[in-house]
């Protein structure tokens, strides 16, 4: 397989009008499962585009094992691209879907059938050879494109939304398979995706992108830890974060209807946002920062209930197994240490000095 690395890569469209990717620099290593995550919109696509070769760079260059590609055409840079709708074939069979990239580069027909036999056993699809695409389901459809792509011994995997047409049970499930499978292969991917919870489970590395921009890359645990972005910290988790608005003086969060106060390192700042995970916040005085406020909302989440509460001015959501009762006072808390502080005005991380 082979490293992949951006360097300075801009991209706009409509003459500079539209910005779709902006001072790009990665390095995905080799042999990692990287997502690349971020709103519809954000150019996660567009990066995988200059990556596969069909979008050309207005500057930056891009590398694939230490070989620059700028110049490369998309056929010479060994990649697989899976789409987002699958690009099968409708009138050829599963069997002809799979070995037509082998047959363009004019393989033997007996070294064919071995590869594309091999490919989807793995997949579990070698009973579906004859079949056409009508014939099969979503998660059928979709491991086609994927041994289409892997019968090639691409270096590098490129994945598109791959799982986005697939119901819910189908795509967890596939979504396992997917996983093992590239863990099997030690495959290089680049993985495209809206969808935070799969690119968690999913991930080695993880590229948070906003407005063509890289906000944050790494390890998917630490990002979730260590935020560096307002918009890092609202994207990546399981339930969205709590964000109060107030100002930093003598080293002391104050909320701007001034409920809350925080201790920090943080000397003195205007215009803060303070950021606390709602699985951070406990029932009733286990913490050091102590509130009280009212219930307005309860919606049960399985095993626990987020449970919405207001503080004055704050609306603070926290989870419980518990269920208070509606309109009805309640104690909450919270450690510090916990608490993210962001500069209300560009979105950056505000860290202890």
């Amino acid at each position: 397989m082979a490293e992949v690395e951006l360097k300075n890569i801009e991209k706009t469209f409509f003459g500079g009008l539209v910005v779709a990717l902006k001072d790009i620099n990665i390095k995905i290593p080799d042999g990692v499962f990287a997502t690349i995550l971020g709103p519809s919109g954000c150019g996660k696509t567009t990066l995988l585009r200059v990556v596969a070769g069909l979008e050309r760079p207005d500057s930056g260059e891009v590398f694939i094992k230490g070989r620059k590609m700028n110049k490369v055409s998309p056929s010479e840079r060994n990649i697989a691209m899976v789409f987002q709708n699958y690009a099968l074939y409708p009138h050829k069979s599963v069997f002809e879907n799979i070995a037509i990239g082998l047959k363009l580069h004019r393989y033997p027909m007996y070294e064919i059938r071995k590869k594309v036999e091999e490919v989807s056993k793995i997949l579990g699809i070698e009973k579906l050879m004859d079949r056409y695409p009508r014939q099969l389901s979503g998660g059928q459809q979709q491991r086609t494109a994927l041994a289409r792509a892997l019968v090639r011994e691409p270096e590098v995997f490129l994945l598109d939304e791959p799982l986005s047409n697939l119901d819910a049970q189908v795509r967890d499930t596939t979504r396992t398979e997917l996983k093992k499978l590239f863990k099997e292969l030690k495959a290089t991917i680049l993985y495209v995706t809206h969808d935070q919870i799969e690119a968690m489970m999913m991930s080695d590395f993880l590229v948070v992108m906003n407005q063509g921009m890289i906000r944050q890359s790494g390890e998917p645990y630490l990002i979730y830890r260590d935020p560096v972005h307002k918009f890092v910290a609202e994207f990546i988790g399981p339930y969205r974060i709590n964000m109060l608005s107030g100002e930093i003086v003598e080293k002391r969060f104050i909320s701007s209807d001034g409920s809350i106060s925080i201790p920090t390192n943080i000397k003195k700042h205007p215009g803060v946002l303070m950021g606390i995970r709602p699985e951070h916040i406990r029932f009733g005085e286990e913490e050091e920062i102590f509130l009280e406020g009212e219930v307005f909302l309860i919606e049960p989440m399985g095993p626990n209930n987020l449970i919405s509460v207001r503080v004055r001015e704050n609306a603070l959501r926290f989870l419980s197994q518990e269920a208070p009762d509606l309109y009805k006072p309640v104690s909450l808390s919270f450690s510090p240490r916990d608490a993210y502080f962001f500069d209300s005005q560009n979105g950056l991380r505000l860290r202890d000095k």
